[in-house]
């Protein structure tokens, strides 16, 4: 299906996963749906968690204790520059830590960027089957195909190769680190996340 053909879903999907309707009612909307704009949208109900985003999941940090207290920490601040955003994502990219790939080649694991406006807007990770899973904004993870996605997330797709089973904390401790104002906010917000005196440094592996 092709982002054209799809047009039609990902606008109704756009309007049931905006902010404005209750995370309760996303799930049984969209599976309701399919009446009459059929797709193969499977729903993995999640919890909000700080931090807990596209980008968290598609790159293994939602669930790395180090991440999750420095999101707490930005959470408790009402800042919006220190967890895995877009900025994040085209860190990832511009250092070469994810390998551009053809769709075709793709394997459980690897990571599709979606872009609008040329701007990151959106990641999900392939999964066994072809299929990807990504959390879309606050609410929850859902199984879908590549183009089965709100319309909020544009009509172009890069795919990458991901370097490794691990989670990327060295890369997000990386991103940190070129981050204007981190070692300010780690000294005033992370007094309990590192021990030893090493508050200031971000997770290492």
């Amino acid at each position: 299906m092709s982002p054209a053909a799809s047009i039609q879903l990902r606008v109704e999907l756009d309007a049931i996963t905006n902010d404005h309707v209750p995370l309760v009612e996303h799930v049984p909307r969209i599976a309701a749906l399919a009446e009459h704009l059929p797709h193969s949208i499977g729903a993995r109900p999640t919890r909000p968690s700080p931090g807990f985003n596209c980008f968290a999941y598609a790159f293994g940090l939602h669930d790395q204790a180090a991440y999750t207290r420095i999101a707490a920490a930005e959470q408790r601040a009402r800042g919006n520059r220190f967890f895995a955003n877009s900025k994040f994502a085209d860190h990832l990219v511009r250092t070469n830590a994810v390998t551009p790939i053809g769709q075709r080649a793709l394997t459980p694991g690897d990571i599709v960027l979606y872009t609008h406006d040329q701007r990151i807007v959106h990641a999900a990770r392939v999964i066994e089957g072809g299929s990807l899973q990504s959390k879309w904004g606050q609410g929850h993870l859902y199984v879908h195909h590549l183009w089965e996605v709100p319309a909020r997330y544009g009509n172009t797709v890069r795919f990458f190769q991901k370097l490794g089973p691990d989670p990327y904390l060295p890369q997000f401790a990386h991103f940190l680190r070129e981050s204007t104002g981190w070692a300010e906010f780690a000294a005033t917000n992370l007094s309990s996340v590192f021990p030893n005196g090493t508050k200031h440094s971000p997770p290492a592996k």
